[in-house]
C-alpha cells in the first residue's frame, strides 16, 4: 500500500487484505439506493484516486469506524506493546465520482 513516498497502483487499490463484515454491512446499507457493493465499487477517496478518479465537488462520503494498531516500546519494561488507535475513514461509490482526463 501507501509506504513513504511509494504509490498505491491501480491493482493494489483494488485488492484488499481483510475485509470487515461491519463497514461491509454499513456500506452495503449506506448504498442500496444505487446497488453499489463495497469492496467492489465502493473505495475510499486514496484508492479512487490510485484507479485514475477522483470524487465531485460537493459529494459526502459515508464514514465507517477503523481500527489502526501500532507497535510501540514500554520505556519501563523495554518490552514491545501493540497498542489499537480508533480512527474514521470516508468512502465513496462510483456514482459520486469521475474519472481523470
Amino acid at each position: 500500500m501507501e509506504n513513504g513516498s511509494q504509490k498505491m497502483s491501480a491493482e493494489q487499490a483494488r485488492q484488499f487484505d481483510a475485509i470487515s463484515v461491519a463497514n461491509y454491512a454499513a456500506a452495503k446499507a449506506a448504498f442500496a439506493a444505487c446497488g453499489c457493493e463495497p469492496y467492489a465499487n465502493v473505495f475510499t477517496f486514496k484508492r479512487w484516486k490510485a484507479q485514475g478518479y477522483y470524487v465531485r465537488r460537493g459529494e459526502h462520503g459515508v464514514r465507517l469506524p477503523i481500527v489502526k494498531t501500532r507497535a510501540i516500546d514500554d520505556k519501563e519494561t523495554g518490552e514491545e506493546k501493540t497498542i489499537r488507535i480508533m480512527g474514521s475513514s470516508h468512502v465513496f461509490c462510483r456514482h459520486q465520482v469521475e474519472q481523470q482526463s
